[in-house]
């Protein structure tokens, strides 16, 4: 908030109502930013103090960004362009926008579980993939369990340290077939509540597993109880610390641009 009205506030929008703790506003003292105001700056601080906002908004963009880049592996396009700021008047509304994604997950969601308020640190439980989602729903594994990438496993694809996204797509699509083959590979998932007698007898550790032939078996994804993910990205606390270094030099030039 500048000047008394609301100034930076970082939230995450449309989001249930659980997380609306995340939300905090972050309140600026002209004054203390760039002095004592005459008469005049007064009466142009509404203003000036928009233009200042339209200047910080790209600036604050870019930055959300830069630490997207570098707390992240990799991030894909759409976390990179999550980041949606709106301005009203004196106040800036900062948030993670929470599209709904055709087959995938929104950013606000898949984003809460690293981001953290003022001094909180540690882990929260991790944002279940589409494939785990799907699978839970259709009971075939239980609420508290997650899909987890073997990505040192032989057959196993990946870009960028992740699994390919048409990886996913295809164990998926066998375990869910009603033969269960893709490609000249046969895919099964153990344990399988849909089978009473299992793999041909076999002992395998929990996951999707496919296989060509009779020994050609490669082990896709484990399936793991209640993962977390720790607390990398704290959203609210970038945003103040950039404020605070940007917004005085702002402000003074959008004041002294206001009474030319």
């Amino acid at each position: 908030m500048l000047g008394g009205c609301k100034g930076v506030r970082p939230a995450f929008n449309e989001i249930p109502p659980t997380l609306v703790a995340m939300a905090r506003t972050i309140e600026f003292d002209v004054e203390a930013l760039i002095g004592k105001l005459d008469v005049l700056q007064k009466v142009q601080l509404p203003y000036a103090g928009n233009r200042a906002l339209w200047a910080l908004k790209p600036k604050l963009r870019g930055a959300l960004q830069d630490e997207m880049r570098s707390r992240f592996r990799a991030p894909v396009p759409l976390t990179l362009n999550s980041p949606f700021l709106r301005i009203d008047g004196l106040e800036m509304a900062i948030s993670i926008k929470p599209d709904k994604v055709a087959k995938g997950s929104d950013p606000a969601s898949y984003l809460y579980p690293v981001t953290a308020e003022r001094g909180v640190g540690g882990t929260r439980e991790a944002y279940p993939t589409v494939a785990t989602r799907k699978l839970r729903n259709m009971g075939l594994i239980d609420s508290s369990s997650f899909l987890v990438p073997y990505l040192g496993g032989r057959g196993v694809r990946t870009r960028n340290g992740r699994m390919i996204p048409a990886q996913y797509r295809e164990a998926l699509a066998g375990v869910l077939a009603d033969d269960r083959m893709r490609s000249g590979w046969r895919y099964f998932l153990t344990p399988d509540p849909r089978s009473k007698r299992g793999q041909k007898g076999k002992t395998f550790p929990p996951g999707i597993y496919r296989v060509k032939g009779r020994n050609d078996i490669q082990m896709l994804f484990g399936i793991a109880k209640t993962r977390t993910a720790p607390v990398i990205f704290p959203f609210g606390d970038l945003i103040e610390q950039k404020a605070n270094d940007l917004l005085p030099s702002l402000l003074s030039k959008a004041l002294a641009d206001a009474l030319r």
